[in-house]
């Protein structure tokens, strides 16, 4: 399985058993220390440029914890991210309340867990080929063993040792077949 986790630093935030193809940050020094990466990592401010350095359909899975609040250019970058993801890959963006307030979004600093949920979701749907996103705030235990995706049952038992702050995710998949052809 190959994975990819945007926005990322010294620690992967998903402790999957898969190893992590690609790794992506702001701090150089600190993803040199990211073990998960074995130095394959890039260096990219999103805002400034929403490029991801892989090729076409190349990752089974793609990660951003705590940093869609941030990203001014969005769409973009959720287009690069299914120009990257293999058909049938899926995505993960997790946040909680928690943001530095004066980098964020203003329409994320004045949002609700609602809102901002809302908005990520935007953010798959104006990207024709995603599935629809599924929305996650808590996980319980359903006893049910077919998830659809080894990552996605995997995600849920670490949430389940997360507290605290309120927690979010949305989940989307890359079609097999884009939505509207």
């Amino acid at each position: 399985m190959k994975a990819l986790d945007l926005c990322s630093s010294h620690l992967s935030h998903y402790p999957f058993e898969y190893e992590y193809t690609l790794g992506h940050g702001l701090n150089e020094e600190e993803l040199k220390r990211n073990k998960e990466f074995k130095g394959n990592f890039f260096v990219r401010n999103f805002n400034e440029m929403p490029k991801i350095d892989a090729a076409d359909q190349s990752f089974d899975f793609v990660s951003m914890c705590v940093s869609v609040q941030y990203m001014t250019r969005a769409e973009e970058l959720f287009a690069e991210i299914f120009r990257v993801l293999k058909p049938g890959g899926v995505v993960i963006v997790s946040y909680s309340n928690r943001m530095f307030y004066e980098k964020a979004l203003a329409v994320w600093r004045d949002g609700t867990g609602f809102s901002r949920t809302q908005l990520v979701k935007s953010y798959f749907t104006n990207v024709t080929g995603f599935t629809e996103p599924e929305v996650i705030t808590e996980v319980l235990d359903d006893g049910v063993e077919d998830e659809k995706n080894a990552f996605v049952k995997l995600f849920k038992t670490f949430v389940k040792r997360s507290s605290g702050d309120p927690f979010y995710a949305v989940v989307a998949y890359r079609n097999f077949k884009r939505i509207n052809e």
